[in-house]
């Protein structure tokens, strides 16, 4: 009776998310008056019930749980203590400490040979690296969590896991990849009749052809979710399905079927007080009618959209609102308004530029403590690995008395032998690391190659002044597609590497090439003494050489160029393969001049065009350059 009295005492505390020191007293006594064994697995319990509603609790819960776990030598309970703590500190977005008690948990696991727990870890230590944009040890711990999935046969998990694969392909923009895990998903989850996690997954593979523009099979995809969703009454996932669908539809101009779906999506998010999904819905249908020159109904909706959006402070719906409400009052004549709403974009889009700089600096500064922490756990295992073996030479020391002397002489032989190895290794090691020197210099900045490789780290730079150069290839998708991989890629080659050299010569900077785009500045070399000039006639050097190129060449290429004079910040993106990129609005800006442009031409912005307008290149300018 006492015990189920304590227990009862303990449920009841729990209820309360807050703990003051009399519930915390109460709950020690009632703890006090049931064994060990039976604390640990029931504070577990209750540390897994408050990971969402409050993950301070939970880790009070866990930490207690640990303890006494650790106190009695439970290591199986202490595992799962960890992975309690862990989950807590997933909810509150601490990764370091997230990964730190997953980590923990992991290696008890592995040493009580619980393979399924090592599996459940495994998945929850690749979310935490997909939260922080690290993919590819996203991609690691899921490969290796499915692998004891699928030597367990526990087809739920694969599942689920699979699913989680094709998020990460999704996130990487390789949907082609993220279809083929769902693909595989899906068939679990309809081999085991898993109606919500059927009807999930219907709802990603409809996103990524959604995102392949593959417009049919998403709408096919979408449909069947939006069925099962209603059998399931789960009114949230529905709204969000019905959106995408009036999406699909608004893309391929049927309005009149995407406001039907934007209309019900709308009636469900307000019925469940969806703010969010509210204002985001009500932005598309007045886009819709703006698309349809309705612009008295376009104004009511986009109002209340913004409304709404600025209540919950939802920038990027925001944003939206403000360039639809310039689009419309544009379509009125009425220039005032459309410029007033023009400028409040362009005010947000500042404000969600600055976040996303800060936000993405604290990333990588989260990433670093993060892997920092991931390092001191793998020391911590071979610490353990270590003692080990220490505690097994110990035990066996009395076997190893007879041989000795052998060994000795072994050894003696082996060092003398390893000295003369280790003068050559030494000398090979020097060699390479004059190799991998001159590479990061032909990476990076020499500043930040010296920062890396004296602290590991370096810190963003403001550059004043600087002209980014954008380009891209005309109907390269078109033209690609008519090519083998190996064709493409020796065409690219070939380009970008003239490219390369052109702007070389022209003593401007290569930032980074994404598919067939090519990113290039002129003024962060602080020798070149004319940046604007130099970059304006690479860019005629790159149309020049084309043109000349496409007189001889089978394949014939075209490019659009943007230029744009501003700042821009630079810096390391990345901890381990480290990538130089540049930030900023002026970057946005030289990007939106390329689009813009025309083939075989260059769009220049009016800021770029005053610092060359009297130079040597006007005249080359006006036959050559769209303004």
């Amino acid at each position: 009776m006492k015990k189920l009295i304590a227990l009862i005492i303990i449920l009841f505390v729990a209820i309360s998310s807050l703990f003051a020191v009399s519930e915390v007293d109460s709950l020690k006594k009632a703890l006090s008056q049931v064994t060990i064994e039976e604390r640990i697995p029931i504070l577990n319990t209750l540390a897994t019930k408050y990971w969402y509603i409050d993950p301070d609790s939970s880790i009070f819960f866990a930490s207690i749980a640990l303890e006494l776990a650790q106190t009695s030598k439970d290591k199986m309970h202490e595992a799962e203590a960890h992975h309690k703590l862990g989950g807590a500190y997933y909810f509150l977005s601490d990764y370091s400490k997230a990964l730190e008690n997953y980590k923990k948990s992991l290696l008890i696991r592995e040493e009580l040979s619980d393979n399924k727990g090592v599996a459940n870890i495994s998945n929850n230590i690749g979310m935490i690296f997909q939260e922080l944009g690290n993919y590819d040890k996203a991609l690691d711990n899921y490969m290796l969590a499915l692998q004891f999935y699928e030597t367990s046969r526990d087809e739920k998990r694969i599942a689920v896991v699979l699913n989680n694969i094709g998020t990460v392909y999704g996130d990487l923009k390789n949907y082609d990849k993220a279809l083929l895990s769902y693909m595989h998903s899906l068939e679990i989850k309809q081999k085991l009749d898993d109606k919500s996690g059927i009807a999930s997954t219907l709802h990603n593979i409809g996103r990524a052809y959604h995102n392949l523009k593959e417009y049919d099979k998403a709408l096919e995809y979408y449909e069947r979710a939006v069925i099962l969703k209603n059998k399931l009454d789960n009114q949230y996932s529905l709204a969000m399905t019905l959106n995408n669908i009036g999406k699909v539809y608004s893309e391929q101009e049927d309005f009149d079927r995407a406001l039907a779906f934007f209309q019900e999506s709308l009636e469900i998010v307000k019925a469940i007080g969806d703010k969010f999904g509210e204002a985001n819905t009500m932005n598309n249908i007045g886009e819709a009618y703006l698309s349809l020159d309705e612009l008295d109904k376009a104004e009511n909706y986009l109002k209340q959209a913004l409304k709404i959006a600025l209540a919950i402070d939802a920038k990027y719906i925001i944003e939206a609102s403000y360039l639809y409400l310039s689009k419309l009052y544009d379509k009125h004549g009425n220039h005032e308004s459309a410029l007033y709403y023009h400028q409040k974009m362009f005010d947000i889009n500042q404000k969600i530029f600055n976040e996303q700089v800060l936000d993405k600096i604290a990333m990588l500064q989260t990433r670093y403590e993060t892997e920092k922490k991931d390092q001191e756990i793998e020391l911590l295992i071979k610490e353990r690995d270590i003692k080990e073996l220490i505690i097994g030479k110990q035990r066996n020391l009395r076997n190893y008395l007879i041989v000795l002397i052998f060994l000795v002489i072994v050894i003696a032989i082996i060092t003398y032998i390893s000295y003369r190895q280790k003068r050559k290794d030494n000398q090979i090691i020097a060699e390479e690391k004059a190799k991998s020197d001159n590479l990061l210099l032909n990476i990076l900045p020499v500043r930040i190659a010296n920062d890396l490789k004296e602290t590991g780290k370096t810190e963003p730079e403001l550059f004043k002044e600087i002209t980014v150069y954008f380009s891209d290839i005309v109907g390269f998708t078109h033209t690609s597609s008519l090519l083998s991989p190996k064709e493409l890629i020796e065409e690219l080659n070939e380009i970008f590497t003239n490219f390369d050299e052109i702007i070389e010569k022209y003593e401007c900077e290569r930032i980074k090439t994404i598919g067939d785009a090519y990113l290039a500045v002129g003024g962060m070399n602080r020798k070149n003494p004319q940046p604007e000039i130099n970059i304006v006639r690479a860019a005629l050097a790159h149309i020049e050489y084309l043109k000349k190129r496409n007189k001889t060449s089978p394949i014939k290429w075209q490019i659009r160029v943007g230029i744009h004079t501003g700042d821009v910040i630079g810096g390391v993106v990345g901890i381990k393969k480290y990538i130089y990129d540049v930030f900023g609005d002026t970057i946005n800006l030289a990007a939106r001049m390329e689009q813009y442009s025309e083939p075989l031409k260059i769009n220049i912005s009016e800021d770029t065009y005053n610092y060359v307008k009297d130079k040597t290149v006007s005249h080359v300018l006006k036959e050559t350059v769209s303004l």
